[in-house]
C-alpha cells in the first residue's frame, strides 16, 4: 500500500461523484426531506438526535483502529490528524462530541445521562458494522467506506444546520457542531480519498474492493438517517 499520493485520480473522483449524483442524499432522503418541509416534528427530531449522539461517539474509534493496521506511519498520518479533530486538537471542550452535546442541549434535549443511555438498535448496528470493517475488512475497503461517509456528512451537515434554522428552532449562531462538519469533513474526505487514489489505478482487484468500500459507506450511512426517519416516535423507557 503506497503513501497517500499528491495528485488526485480523476477516475476516482468520477467514480465517488457519479455515485453521489445517483445517492442524491439531499432530495432522497426522506429525513432531510421532513426537516426541509416542516413535516419533522421537533420533538422526534430532537430524539433521532440524540440517538446519532451515539454515533457521534463512537466514530473516531473504528477510525483510530484502522489507522492502527496501516503498515507505514505516512499512511497512519491522516487518519490520526483526523481522530485529534474529532477529540478538538487536545482541547476536549471543542471535540465534536462535546460540540454536539451542546447543540442537543440548546435544541431543548436532556444530555445529564446520555452517555448511560440505552441507544436504538438502529444506531448500534451502524457502529458495529463500522468496528466491524475497521476491524476485518480490506483496508482499501475500509478506507473507501470511512472516506465516503466523510464526504456525505459535509454536505448532510449544510443540510441540517440549515434546516434547524430554518424551522426557527435556533438562531444561525447557536447552531454548533454542523456548521463545522459542513467544511471539515471535506477534508476530512478528501483525505481517505488521496490514501486510496494510486492504489485504484494498482490493479483491478483493488478498484474493486475501493468501489465496493464507497458504496458499502453510502449504504450504511444514508441508511442509518433512514432507520432513524423510521424510529423517530420511538421513546425508550
Amino acid at each position: 500500500m503506497g503513501a497517500p499520493s499528491l495528485f488526485r485520480n480523476l477516475k476516482l473522483r468520477g467514480h465517488i461523484a457519479t455515485l453521489k449524483a445517483e445517492w442524491s442524499a439531499s432530495e432522497s432522503s426522506t429525513y432531510l426531506r421532513a426537516l426541509r418541509d416542516g413535516t419533522f416534528e421537533r420533538t422526534d427530531f430532537i430524539e433521532t438526535q440524540r440517538q446519532f449522539f451515539s454515533a457521534v461517539a463512537h466514530f473516531s474509534r473504528p477510525m483510530a483502529l484502522l489507522a492502527s493496521r496501516l503498515p507505514r506511519p505516512e499512511l497512519r498520518l491522516p487518519l490520526v490528524e483526523n481522530v485529534f479533530d474529532e477529540h478538538g486538537r487536545g482541547t476536549l471542550a471543542h471535540g465534536h462530541e462535546q460540540t454536539f452535546l451542546v447543540l442537543l442541549e440548546r435544541l431543548g434535549a436532556s444530555v445529564e445521562h446520555i452517555h448511560d443511555d440505552a441507544f436504538w438498535p438502529e444506531v448500534r448496528k451502524f457502529n458495529a458494522a463500522l468496528t466491524g470493517i475497521a476491524s476485518f475488512e480490506p483496508t482499501h475497503t475500509a478506507l473507501a467506506v470511512f472516506g465516503i461517509i466523510e464526504d456525505l456528512f459535509s454536505g448532510i451537515s449544510l443540510e441540517l444546520g440549515r434546516g434547524i434554522v430554518a424551522r426557527g428552532w435556533l438562531a444561525a449562531d447557536q447552531v454548533t457542531h454542523y456548521p463545522t462538519h459542513a467544511t471539515l469533513d471535506e477534508e476530512h474526505a478528501d483525505g481517505f480519498y488521496r490514501q486510496l487514489d494510486a492504489p485504484y489505478e494498482a490493479s483491478a482487484t483493488t478498484a474493486r474492493d475501493i468501489e465496493q468500500g464507497l458504496v458499502l459507506g453510502g449504504h450504511l450511512f444514508l441508511g442509518l438517517y433512514e432507520d432513524l426517519y423510521r424510529a423517530r416516535r420511538r421513546r425508550l423507557g
